[in-house]
């Protein structure tokens, strides 16, 4: 057989093969690659919206983080304003309850003290008292003699039994 002869029953059967290879190859072959190729771009690009969406996510997320922080920063300036203001309520309440008892004490230590003058002044005139009457005793004898004094104790009785 020639090389340069064409043979057509051989030129068929060579055509024929070639195409069952070819329509074997794209089924087995290109078909099974082609699908792996799809889903692995489709996995790309869905990897890409992902992480796209990740990012905006996280710019999201970055943004309530920051307005949270200034949310807890402006609730904490008005909790110390408040539990300064509460506290200064407080420490005047103190002061004035503190003040109150002071003014009781010192109303009770003057109502003690007046009534410790009082009890002290009355004993000092007891004691006065009792001193003059000893003193006057004292000088009665030595100025009186028996008979003056029968006298003045008899005007003495003769008054308190009168009128």
């Amino acid at each position: 057989m020639n090389l340069l002869q064409f043979y057509i029953p051989e030129w068929f059967f060579v055509a024929l093969n070639l195409l069952i290879l070819i329509l074997v190859l794209k089924r087995f072959l290109w078909t099974p690659v082609n699908n792996i190729l799809d889903g692995r771009r489709d996995l790309v690009v869905r990897t890409g919206e992902d992480a796209e969406q990740a990012a905006n996510l996280r710019a999201e997320m970055e943004q309530l983080r920051l307005q949270m922080d200034a949310d807890m920063e402006a609730r904490t300036l008005d909790l110390m304003k408040e539990a300064r203001s509460h506290a200064g309520r407080e420490y005047d309440r103190i002061v004035a309850d503190a003040e109150k008892k002071a003014d009781l004490i010192l109303a009770a230590a003057k109502v003690k003290a007046e009534q410790e003058q009082d009890r002290m002044e009355l004993e000092l005139r007891k004691r006065i008292a009792e001193t003059a009457v000893e003193a006057a005793g004292f000088l009665m004898r030595a100025q009186m003699d028996g008979e003056q004094n029968n006298r003045l104790v008899e005007a003495y009785l003769a008054g308190k039994d009168g009128p």
